[in-house]
């Protein structure tokens, strides 16, 4: 039977006993390979946009360069082949091969998304946590129940835990 793996993000340093942090500095952001096109240009920003960015090193620098040339390699091979989706060959009348091809580069950049943790499930299997909203101390005190400036809003009454720690709990 095997044994059951840890969730992610749970795992811990066997060197120190501590969980593995990320340190929350920006990525070393480059210039992309020349001549992308615009939906790989725009993947690429958004990659940089994204928190994950900030896990990669100077060693990840080739693999980032290779994902986004085959990001760009496979928009220019659907585009190509979306303008004629049918051929015709000596099999008769067939999809278009440049389809073939781009699934073939689909499935490279699959694999480099894996690495470098783009979606969620990515994310997650590398033990990576986003954080999506970040709650300012207004919001905070808002939600429970104090005023915008931090104060409360509600009536006046006595915590029944001072009691407890004043020792004058009913009991």
């Amino acid at each position: 039977m095997p044994r059951t793996k840890k969730p992610a993000g749970s795992t811990v340093d066997k060197r120190n006993g501590r969980k593995a942090e990320l340190a929350n500095l920006p990525g070393a952001r480059f210039d992309p390979p020349g001549d992308l096109c615009d939906q790989a240009l725009g993947q690429w920003d958004r990659y940089w946009d994204d928190p994950v960015s900030q896990v990669q090193t100077p060693a990840d620098h080739d693999l980032l360069c290779r994902w986004i040339a085959n990001v760009d390699r496979y928009w220019r091979l659907i585009r190509e082949a979306d303008l004629e989706p049918m051929t015709t060959n000596s099999q008769g009348r067939v999809a278009n091969p440049l389809y073939a091809i781009a699934l073939k580069i689909e499935t490279s950049v699959k694999a480099d998304e894996a690495q470098i943790g783009i979606g969620p499930k990515n994310r997650a299997a590398l033990g990576i946590a986003v954080v999506a909203e970040r709650r300012s101390l207004a919001d905070m005190n808002a939600r429970y129940g104090g005023g915008v400036d931090g104060s409360n809003d509600r009536a006046e009454e006595e915590d029944p835990r001072l009691r407890v720690i004043q020792g004058t709990a009913e009991g």
